[in-house]
């Protein structure tokens, strides 16, 4: 008991000072005064003291990591002498046997529903925390303590920080499906046993979904082939038949149509519930709904991992009632995405393609204009444009906006190198000398009657930073705005392309300040920062 709680000490005090821990302890100690002395426990006793301190405080140490994607308990507590047992440090929050016990007291049946809804959440999560310590263990050993009672899980689908309270308890498992079986019977089957409202029939489904959320695709899918071959190769078969089908079901869906991530799923679940209570919903409401889901999930920070994240999420939700063929080629989009085969202007292309073959409605231009481009705002008037430039079709999004007095003015790429030597024109009226060079990149600004009245130009410096070289608007549209909604725009367009800063010269410092440009040490000029930390409220 003293080895232990000074080895958890020692390393508590080492992680807080960010050193390294080395634990050493004597179990043999000669005593000079007295021969008859106690001297240790001696050396068998000794090394498995020692070895017990070094399993336990292991376990500890990666299960409180983030190594594998997901933190499954809270740092160091204390070691509980009378019961030999470890305990994190206290974890805030309700287990989900707790939590269901609590709110289910409540006989109103909309309560009812919501805990309805949120048990295959709970499931999901589950999984995944139990299959990230499996997977700790390199698939050796489980938590002998799969109960709802070992595990918080926040109250909300949108919310993230799911935690084991105890991993003290583990048995050896080498096999899929004693582990399936086990979760299955002491997580799922118990809870639904105690309460029968949130029995699901598909809820194998969700346990499938948690392994591939926990593992990846390719070792989430090898560890359920895996326990199908463990089903059939198992004396019982007949009564694994239907989960062997269940099973089938999901990896074909996957390969077929690709994983939706957790977060994903239950945006796209709450939006049909908002959808299915408001059937009238105005273009700009749902698009509203769209946005907010997309920010609550915090969706975007799947993009990295998965691409296709919001191509996904547009297919299931504005476009799940369009017709296969524009389905199917969205479909095809998710797929080139997820394998990152594709850019950015090959996938500009393909929707605008979708646009051109297909004969589209309303809603169907108004949401594939903002898939395209995901800085457009729900009220914001805009729509794609195929053109061809030098042979090649590109596609051009055109924004409309309005000045200071109520007019209207649109913000395109420029479509022809007239466009660009008129642009140049503009920049010689007002007396700036500028050279355009082939790695430039334009905005230009038209009037209601389509001249073009204003414009900028810039380059990408590298992965992370654009230049922003000049900006120009026509003498007499100035003061009226203009420049303004061009320099939102581009920043809104370089975010889409995940471009962190913006710099530009140190010329008119104070009309560039307005947006948020400043000096810093290790740039010449200003620099912009397009997506600034927030402040601690």
């Amino acid at each position: 008991a003293l080895a232990m709680d000074t080895a958890m000490q020692l390393k508590a005090i080492s992680e807080q000072l960010a050193i390294p821990f080395i634990y050493k302890s004597s179990f043999d100690k000669a005593n000079r005064s007295s021969g008859d002395s106690y001297r240790g426990p001696g050396l068998e006793r000794g090394l498995a003291i020692l070895e017990k301190v070094k399993k336990e405080i292991n376990w500890l140490v990666l299960a409180g990591s983030k190594i594998f994607g997901q933190k499954l308990v809270e740092d160091f507590g204390g070691y509980w002498e009378n019961y030999d047992l470890w305990t994190e440090e206290f974890v805030p929050g309700e287990t989900v046997a707790r939590f269901l016990q609590r709110e289910s007291r409540s006989k109103d049946n909309s309560n009812l529903k919501r805990l309805y809804y949120l048990w295959p959440y709970f499931v999901w999560s589950a999984t995944s925390a139990y299959i990230n310590f499996w997977s700790l263990t390199a698939y050796k050993m489980e938590l002998s303590e799969l109960h709802s009672t070992n595990i918080i899980i926040p109250p909300h689908d949108y919310q993230t920080g799911t935690r084991l309270v105890s991993i003290s308890e583990r048995i050896q498992s080498n096999s899929s499906k004693v582990f399936f079986n086990n979760f299955y019977t002491y997580f799922v089957k118990t809870t639904e046993e105690n309460y029968p409202f949130l029995k699901k029939h598909s809820i194998w489904n969700y346990i499938f979904s948690g392994v591939i959320d926990a593992e990846g695709d390719e070792n989430g899918l090898i560890i359920l082939k895996n326990f199908r071959k463990e089903l059939i190769s198992s004396e019982d078969t007949c009564n694994q038949k239907q989960l062997i089908t269940q099973i089938d079901s999901f990896i074909n869906n996957v390969k077929k149509k690709g994983f939706i991530t957790k977060k994903l799923f239950f945006a796209i679940k709450r939006f049909h519930r908002w959808f299915k209570l408001n059937k009238d919903a105005a273009l700009t409401a749902q698009a509203e709904m769209i946005y907010d889901l997309y920010e609550t999930y915090q969706m975007y920070e799947l993009e990295e991992k998965y691409p296709e994240t919001r191509t996904r999420f547009f297919l299931e939700t504005v476009f799940s009632d369009s017709s296969d063929n524009v389905k199917n080629a969205l479909i095809d989009i998710v797929k080139k995405q997820h394998e990152k085969r594709i850019s950015k202007e090959e996938m500009l292309s393909l929707l605008s393609n979708i646009q051109s073959i297909y004969h589209l409605n309303e809603k169907e231009y108004f949401f594939l204009t903002r898939l395209s481009y995901p800085h457009l705002k729900p009220t914001d008037s805009a729509s794609l444009i195929k053109i061809n430039s030098e042979g090649d079709p590109t596609t051009n999004l055109v924004v409309q906006l309005e000045d200071n007095d109520g007019n209207p003015y649109l913000i395109r790429n420029p479509i022809s190198p007239k466009e660009i030597s008129r642009l140049h024109q503009l920049f010689i009226e007002t007396n700036l000398r500028v050279q355009f060079r082939p790695e430039h990149k334009f905005l230009v600004v038209l009037s209601e009657r389509g001249y073009i009245i204003g414009g900028l130009f810039h380059l990408l410096t590298d992965e992370q930073t654009a230049h922003m070289e000049k900006i120009v608007v026509s003498n007499r549209y100035r003061r009226k705005g203009i420049s303004e909604g061009l320099m939102n725009e581009l920043f809104n367009r370089l975010r889409d392309e995940h471009i962190k800063y913006v710099t530009t010269g140190f010329f008119r410092p104070e009309y560039f300040y307005r947006f948020g440009f400043k000096i810093e040490r290790k740039y010449s000029g200003l620099v912009k920062s397009l997506f600034p930390k927030k402040k601690d409220s």
